[in-house]
């Protein structure tokens, strides 16, 4: 859970104010960001304020320069505003942070950017565009896998095997002869039911190669409304982002 709340320290001449947002799931150290549209300190919950404002006094003088040379740069977003996941809309914002590398955070239904101020303004858009597309990746990873868990005792054969995420242009996923499980990362990007679609796929083949009768027999009987879910995976195909 995360509280937010304003504050504001004076420096010299100079009032910095600043988003001091406490989380619950934060247990010990404190984190600045600089933006466009100003700061923000992610603390503990019970951090006290004296705490706090001594830590952006240590940082204002940077705080300040950070600030001038954000509100006069572009735009770093070469990203669309949005972007699907897991079925719904999910809101891209970038800005520049204090991190050392360009940092993908996700808070319900927000995808938060942050650019470190010393990559190169040539660089920014593939720098953006390889982080999401990791941040997409480890995603895909987590629910594909969670989605096997969920359907191997009703179709699963054998060994398990690992669960394999890649960039396949024209395929949801395949199984291949050995068994080994492989699987598109845009799939997180699909409502969780079509995602678990292509799972039972997937799994089905385990058992029948082909795609005849008995493959969609098969498929049927652990997902009775299979034809509706196929025909709603075959609408978004190549409508996708990224």
């Amino acid at each position: 859970m995360i509280f937010s709340e304003i504050d504001q320290i004076r420096f010299g001449d100079a009032v910095i104010g600043f988003e001091v947002r406490r989380s619950t799931r934060r247990h010990k150290t404190m984190q600045l960001s600089v933006g466009p549209d100003g700061v923000r300190v992610a603390v503990p919950v019970a951090t006290p304020p004296d705490e706090i404002h001594g830590f952006v006094r240590q940082k204002a003088r940077w705080i300040l320069d950070r600030l001038a040379a954000a509100r006069a740069a572009p735009s770093p977003s070469e990203l669309p505003s949005s972007l699907p996941y897991l079925g719904r809309d999910l809101n891209v914002v970038v800005e520049n942070g204090v991190v050392l590398d360009v940092d993908v955070r996700f808070r319900p239904w927000e995808l938060q950017v942050f650019l470190p101020f010393e990559v190169a303004e040539e660089d920014v858009a593939n720098e953006i565009r390889s982080a999401v597309n990791e941040w997409y990746w480890l995603r895909a990873l987590e629910h594909v896998s969670t989605s096997v868990e969920r359907w191997w005792p009703d179709l699963g054969r054998g060994a398990k095997p690992e669960v394999l995420i890649g960039d396949q242009r024209k395929r949801w996923g395949s199984c291949a002869a050995d068994g080994a499980l492989r699987f598109n990362w845009r799939l997180v990007m699909l409502e969780p039911r079509l995602l678990d679609y292509v799972v039972v796929h997937e799994l089905a083949h385990l058992t029948e190669r082909n795609h005849g009768p008995a493959f969609w027999e098969l498929v049927a009987e652990v997902l009775p409304d299979v034809a509706e879910r196929k025909a709603a995976l075959h609408s978004v195909e190549g409508t996708l982002p990224l």
